[in-house]
């Protein structure tokens, strides 16, 4: 009776003893170095009629608009827009690293309007994007728009 008593008390104990064993290693197999997706990216004139031509007058805007996505088991952290010219002029050269519409979330949504300086000179300018998690994991995205002189 005692063996049959201990029976009963040994085989639940250990698969108690198996279960936390199982959760535990789950918990250390954590991914932490897979970079953020950035997705739907655009930088120009407003969506849906989105132009990489902006025209320079009063009250111009450079629109950037992207998705991003954290692809490991943290969330986003930060996101970084830099608009310049082959001269470097800076339109934006801005940290975004405390936006509650993004940080501490696995996905979001960025919809930057960003003014045109006056002084900003006409031609080409270089928009680039990065994006950060808690991990430090960035994944970055860039293209080319052209700032015109009204007609």
């Amino acid at each position: 009776m005692k063996k049959r008593i201990l029976k009963f008390l040994i085989i639940p104990a250990i698969f108690a003893v198996l279960i936390s064993l199982s959760l535990a290693s789950c918990e250390d197999d954590k991914d932490t170095t897979t970079p953020p997706e950035i997705s739907n990216f655009l930088a120009g004139t407003h969506p849906p009629d989105v132009s990489d031509t902006i025209v320079k007058k009063p009250g111009a805007e450079i629109i950037v608009d992207f998705n991003a996505e954290s692809k490991n088991d943290g969330t986003l952290e930060a996101y970084h827009i830099k608009i310049h010219d082959h001269d470097e002029y800076k339109i934006i050269n801005e940290l975004f690293d405390d936006e509650p519409t993004f940080k501490g979330l696995r996905n979001a949504h960025v919809h930057k309007h960003i003014a045109i300086p006056d002084e900003a000179p006409l031609g080409e300018y270089h928009v680039e994007v990065i994006v950060f998690d808690e991990f430090e994991n960035t994944s970055e995205v860039d293209t080319h728009i052209y700032l015109v002189e009204e007609e």
